[in-house]
């Protein structure tokens, strides 16, 4: 069946996002906040790759992490909804789950997953993203989110990066998702650092059952660094599920299309140990 997500997100984001590109008075002419489809895309937005917190010419850094979720966020809302139906059909859903969106933009793992979970869910999101102009955008939509009384207890926590994530509660058992969302198509990103890192805050959340789930643009270049990412998870004893470049079938109000990406899957169990000798 085609991916079509509840009518509670799509509203937020014609309220938080749409309309606010459109009807800014810089919006005319078939510009968006006053530059053409072209340059937005390509040189504004840089194919989501772009340093966001740097104003550009006039426009803010708010303006460009705006552009980028009008122009790109839905895609990836559709690819990663999708993702979670599929984990979670055919099995209950998790309780208490945290997410880690590695990468995470304007809160878009965390929009995702709560089109899966019923509101009368909780969960712990850790959005990690070095751009400040992102995470804000994030809490605004987690906010707004909020408010429509639709969506799960979530509870953020924003960090610039891995190391500097905070997490208060004692280490427990509770699942963990990891959302790796394009974050590799970076030519600056050190796949076996970041694993690296992602052990050091997992073994602060606690001993609990871990799933990575991976998705990218099925092109070459974005996926350059996969093989290196991939076997610093399988050393961090994670186990392969599923790898693949397949396509999602996308329902919009044009009608239905096909939408290809690259993705994989890691499951780690409970970190169960038995240290002999100790009591």
């Amino acid at each position: 069946m085609p991916v079509e997500l509840p009518q509670w997100l799509k509203d937020l984001r014609r309220s938080e996002i749409v309309d606010r590109v459109r009807h800014d008075p810089r919006s005319a002419g078939g510009t968006f906040l006053g530059v053409d489809f072209e340059v937005a895309v390509h040189e504004v937005i840089g194919g989501g790759q772009a340093e966001f917190d740097q104003p550009r010419n006039d426009l803010s850094a708010d303006d460009r992490v705006l552009l980028y979720a009008y122009f790109n966020q839905l895609g990836h809302l559709e690819e990663l909804a999708e993702a979670f139906r599929m984990l979670f059909a055919d099995a209950s859903r998790p309780e208490s789950p945290i997410v880690v969106d590695l990468g995470c933009g304007p809160f878009t793992g965390g929009l995702a997953i709560a089109t899966k979970l019923g509101h009368e869910s909780r969960l712990d999101y850790i959005g990690v993203d070095r751009s400040r102009a992102m995470r804000e955008l994030g809490e605004k939509l987690a906010s707004a989110a909020a408010e429509l009384d639709q969506t799960p207890r979530i509870d953020r926590h924003w960090s610039p990066d891995i190391s500097s994530v905070t997490w208060d509660s004692a280490p427990g058992w509770r699942p963990v998702f990891v959302i790796v969302s394009y974050l590799l198509a970076s030519p600056t990103l050190d796949a076996g650092e970041l694993i690296g890192e992602l052990e050091g805050l997992l073994a602060k959340l606690g001993r609990g059952p871990v799933t990575v789930l991976y998705t990218n643009s099925p092109r070459p270049e974005p996926n350059r660094s996969y093989p290196s990412f991939r076997t610093a998870l399988l050393d961090a004893g994670f186990e392969l599920s599923d790898e693949d470049t397949g396509s999602i079938e996308i329902e919009r109000w044009t009608g239905s299309r096909n939408r290809r990406l690259r993705y994989a899957l890691f499951h780690r169990r409970n970190q169960d140990i038995l240290r002999l000798g100790e009591e």
